[in-house]
């Protein structure tokens, strides 16, 4: 079993006060199913949740040398809270490069939470893990995710055509990267 490749390094602290990044915890697996599962988000998604037991592999430890692998943080605020997850998929070790994904509960949408968590933990993974790709692949739909993105310094790559089936249907999804500076 390959060890997880995030692991090794302190997470970073988030450039908004009042929230951090923590492992998540089972107790948050109920709070964080009852939000993904709001039309709201669901809408611009990808991802199909039933309930907290679909959640339970983000506790347990995965075999990183397994393209699935993946690993989620849980943004909590000052009461330590869940009200959001953001973190890494499709690991490659080979092209130093993973993909980014963030949720956050509707009740804190619009107020900087997801942008300076997305730009601090890409930031660490050119940082401290080392990876020189950080990609994001989003809906065309999800404007609100895409302008996350923009923000956190990820530029667009172009339209992923037919991409993914959500619910039944093709839908495209933009590709954007963020590319660890070479200059000193």
């Amino acid at each position: 079993m390959s060890p997880n490749p995030f692991a090794a390094h302190p997470l970073p602290m988030l450039d908004i006060s009042g929230y951090h990044l923590r492992p998540i915890r089972a107790e948050d697996l109920s709070t964080w199913c009852a939000y993904l599962r709001q039309p709201e988000v669901t809408e611009h998604w990808s991802w199909q949740v039933n309930s907290p037991q679909d959640l339970q592999q983000f506790i347990q430890v995965q075999d990183w040398s397994q393209a699935l692998a993946q690993i989620k943080f849980a943004i909590a605020n000052d009461k330590d809270q869940l009200i959001g997850t953001i973190g890494f998929h499709t690991f490659s070790k080979q092209n130093l490069s993973a993909e980014i994904a963030y949720d956050l509960a509707p009740a804190f949408w619009g107020l900087g939470i997801a942008s300076a968590t997305c730009r601090s933990l890409t930031d660490w993974a050119h940082q401290k893990v080392g990876l020189v790709r950080v990609q994001a692949s989003v809906l065309d739909s999800n404007v609100r995710s895409l302008q996350v993105l923009l923000r956190s310094g990820f530029e667009r790559e172009g339209l992923l055509r037919s991409y993914k089936q959500i619910r039944g249907q093709s839908r495209d999804f933009w590709i954007l990267s963020h590319i660890k500076s070479t200059t000193p």
